[in-house]
């Protein structure tokens, strides 16, 4: 047996030898594989946080730029977001010729489908700019030899899994991570960047359009479509607003306050007194603000008059769209206008006041944060409280209902009373509308069905309102 001794121990240097140049293919390979695998992904990595910078950079540059229906919203910027030469185009438009987006809408820019206008674009930008894993590796599995391999690939195995493990953790990842395939996130939408040129054509008239609004509402109410009437009753609400914006928009001090002026005239001639005294209201306030805003300069005096005058005027329009007549305006030494109700009940009034509310700061905001500090003061000057940087109006928003019984009463004719609405908790917030100041105690009667059971009433006379409150009759 002495002979075989040698020729054993030459078999074992050359299997091990073979071992070890084996081995260390493997290695490099293995090596050489996982370390482009990680490289691969940086680079697309980069190239997706290049690419949420360009269109971070785009949604920042066309944000707040006033078409003539208002700015752009959220959908609509994110469609545009991969398009930095369409904003760069857009944004060439705006130094060319400033007016050309006041006579355009802004519907000419596509939503993307199944994108909330109000979405977070962060948020979103977060979910599309990112890598997702497609498809999961078991590591062990794939590295494993067959069960019937021999006793050398068993071992080859084995090395290569460490090696591979080894690999992956000087990259700082796990070799499951590393060996996983990923691709760009799905939620990249096929229609970003896309434009309707056919929607570029000139507004349509205000007053046309006011018309056009009312009479969708009307259709609306007929079609018992809560969804529809909402949408419809919305959208009067934003042309309320757009109106006010278009009533300051580049004129001068003199203008405006002529126009004010103008419309308290318009008022007194039809015959309606509660509005011009509103009117009135207003003009005083805007008088107070130029001669008593602590702002450093008078560019930044006038607009900001111009944005608290816009949401005023706002609110007051609205409740006259809601409630008309039925309230009336005052201005205090400091600006602070006091809103109080007048023959209907405070539930009525304080839903009216809310809903009008909602809608400015719908407008004035961004998911509730206000667009710039101008916009922040003037939701301030209308009694809106902030919670956690974010503008609250709170109550209850005055529903169709509670209008066509307002309307009904009026007419004097009996109509179901609305369901009681919450309380809105009293606010006076200066510079804007207060709510109504609690009556003063007297004999109480039933609430009054009809319009001419209320005119019955004696003034001075304590009654129970529809929302179940106490009264005085004024």
């Amino acid at each position: 047996m002495s002979f075989l001794i040698p020729l054993l121990q030459g078999a074992l240097e050359g299997f091990t030898e073979k071992a070890k140049q084996e081995d260390e293919v493997n290695a490099a390979s293995i090596q050489e594989k996982l370390k482009a695998s990680y490289t691969t992904r940086l680079e697309r990595k980069k190239e997706l946080e290049t690419e949420r910078a360009s269109a971070t950079k785009v949604v920042n540059s066309l944000r707040g730029i006033e078409f003539a229906d208002g700015p752009l919203d959220n959908s609509q910027l994110i469609n545009i977001a991969t398009k930095p030469k369409l904003a760069e185009s857009i944004l060439k438009k705006l130094d060319d010729d400033p007016e050309w987006f006041k006579k355009t809408n802004r519907g000419f820019i596509k939503q993307v489908e199944g994108v909330d206008p109000t979405i977070d674009i962060n948020k979103h930008f977060d979910d599309v700019y990112r890598l997702q894993k497609e498809a999961a590796v078991n590591a062990e599995a794939l590295f494993a030899a067959r069960e019937d391999a021999s006793f050398f690939e068993k071992r080859t195995a084995r090395k290569n899994l460490l090696v591979a493990k080894q690999t992956a953790a000087k990259l700082g990842v796990s070799l499951e991570d590393l060996m996983s395939t990923y691709k760009p996130s799905s939620s990249f939408v096929s229609n970003m960047g896309r434009v309707d040129p056919s929607a570029l054509t000139k507004p349509e008239d205000f007053d046309k359009m006011e018309k056009r609004l009312k009479a969708e509402f009307v259709t609306a109410q007929q079609s018992g479509d809560k969804e529809a009437i909402a949408k419809a009753d919305a959208n009067i609400g934003r042309l309320v607003i757009l109106n006010e914006k278009m009533r300051v928009e580049k004129k001068s001090e003199a203008e405006i306050q002529s126009d004010m002026v103008t419309e308290i005239q318009k008022a007194m001639s039809e015959k309606n007194p509660s509005k011009a005294k509103n009117l009135e209201a207003l003009l005083q306030q805007r008088k107070v603000l130029l001669r008593e805003l602590p702002t450093p300069s008078a560019p930044e005096k006038t607009t900001q008059s111009n944005w608290i005058t816009i949401a005023n005027r706002s609110v007051s329009s609205r409740m006259e769209e809601l409630i008309p007549g039925k309230f009336i305006s005052t201005v205090a030494l400091d600006g602070t206008i006091t809103m109080t109700p007048k023959a209907i009940g405070d539930t009525e009034f304080k839903a009216a006041m809310t809903k009008a509310k909602n809608e400015i700061i719908n407008d004035f905001t961004i998911n509730g944060v206000p667009k710039s500090d101008f916009h922040k003061n003037a939701l301030i000057s209308i009694g809106v409280n902030f919670r956690n940087g974010k503008a609250v109006a709170g109550g209850n928003v005055l529903t169709t209902a509670d209008v066509d019984a307002a309307k009904a009463a009026a007419a004097g004719t009996p109509a179901p009373a609305p369901a009681p609405a919450a309380p809105v908790a009293p606010a006076a917030t200066r510079g804007g509308p207060m709510q109504p100041k609690p009556a003063a105690p007297a004999a109480a009667v039933p609430a009054p069905k009809t319009q001419a059971e209320y005119n019955a009433i004696p003034k001075g006379t304590r009654y129970i309102d529809t929302d179940g409150k106490e009264k005085i009759k004024g």
